[in-house]
């Protein structure tokens, strides 16, 4: 199999997580078993780390990310999905229109949200669906011995996904807590988050999964930590105005040996594809990764919320999708 591609899978097992949070199996075609599928190289799936997503081709001809819960398993991938009436329709129609036995196309997994495993000690905040990739970090952090506290915020008990689990985690691991926050509870107040880096913020690493006003409140709080202590992964994007300094630029395609200039209000991304350049992409937002295009020239306005502080600087790669240019042009290696 090759990782670098993407494959079909089948879905074996679909399961109930939470009130509107199912869980899917996605299994290698031909692999039986768990021991079948450990035991024959053919039917081992790529390795990914905690933290990672695969891109996952929705009927109705959709791409969505879902983070992957069950890491060092090479036999199946496991996701969470949340059916959400006010998404894009890529929840909906995992949960309406994907049954047992169905093939989903997926990408081999990518990671832009992995886990410093030699933290002193791991803060996890997550809110609703962003459980996901914080589940799979707590098993990791588990199975090495080290010390975690992990922050759980959901309206209710009824919408906590993988919470079973979660409690037994907590209660079999010498040096993790969980901390459940239910908002949605009369007489609960919502998590606080100033009070949680004064209560670990000497040398814990921070992490956070969730929607948008809860990463707004986790960063305003943690502007402060080093960021290299510091790990985000978005929904979408958060609501920002265009800058001030955006204007046309030129991108010249390196192998494809050709040139396109880009007005302020369009993004590469945008005219490759009306130019009939095909180009890999899913969120449009700036967050999923899936549009990372080399850069072999120019200097990049890095808009996106994927690439940490050093990336930006190497200035190596840039999600066309937001990104824009600094200067008059970009050469990419497209």
């Amino acid at each position: 199999m090759n990782a670098g591609n993407t494959f079909e899978v089948e879905v074996r097992g679909i399961r109930r997580e939470a009130e509107t949070v199912r869980s899917f199996e996605l299994w290698p075609l031909g692999a039986e078993s768990a021991e079948s599928a450990e035991s024959g190289e053919a039917y081992e799936l790529p390795p990914f780390e905690p933290g990672a997503h695969l891109d996952v081709h929705v009927p109705g001809d959709l791409v969505r990310q879902y983070s992957l819960t069950n890491p060092h398993e090479r036999h199946r991938y496991v996701i969470g999905v949340n059916r959400d009436p006010a998404s894009r329709g890529g929840s909906i129609r995992m949960h309406d229109a994907v049954t047992v036995g169905s093939r989903l196309t997926v990408s081999a997994p990518r990671n832009h949200f992995p886990l410093n495993e030699a933290a002193v000690h791991s803060v996890l905040v997550a809110g609703g669906i962003g459980i996901t990739p914080l589940l799979a970090m707590v098993r990791r952090l588990c199975e090495l011995g080290r010390s975690w506290d992990l922050y759980y915020c959901a309206r209710t008990e009824s919408r906590a996904a993988f919470l079973r689990e979660l409690r037994e985690l907590a209660d079999t691991c010498p040096d993790g807590a969980l901390h459940c926050v239910f908002d949605g509870v009369p007489g609960t107040a919502p998590l606080d988050i100033r009070a949680v880096l004064a209560k670990h913020g000497a040398q814990a690493d921070f992490y956070c999964c969730g929607p948008t006003p809860l990463m707004d409140a986790f960063t305003a709080a943690l502007a402060d930590v080093p960021p290299e202590r510091v790990h985000l992964e978005y929904f979408k994007a958060p609501e920002i105005s265009t800058p001030a300094n955006s204007q046309a630029f030129t991108v010249t395609l390196a192998r494809q040996q050709k040139s396109f200039v880009i007005e302020p209000d369009r993004s590469i991304l945008h005219v490759l594809q009306e130019h009939g350049v095909a180009v890999m992409c899913s969120c449009r937002e700036g967050v999923c990764g899936t549009c990372e295009t080399a850069v072999l020239a120019g200097e990049p306005d890095h808009r996106d919320r994927v690439l940490s502080p050093e990336e930006r600087a190497a200035n190596r790669t840039m999600m066309i999708c937001v990104s824009r240019c600094k200067g008059d042009a970009l050469t990419l290696d497209i």
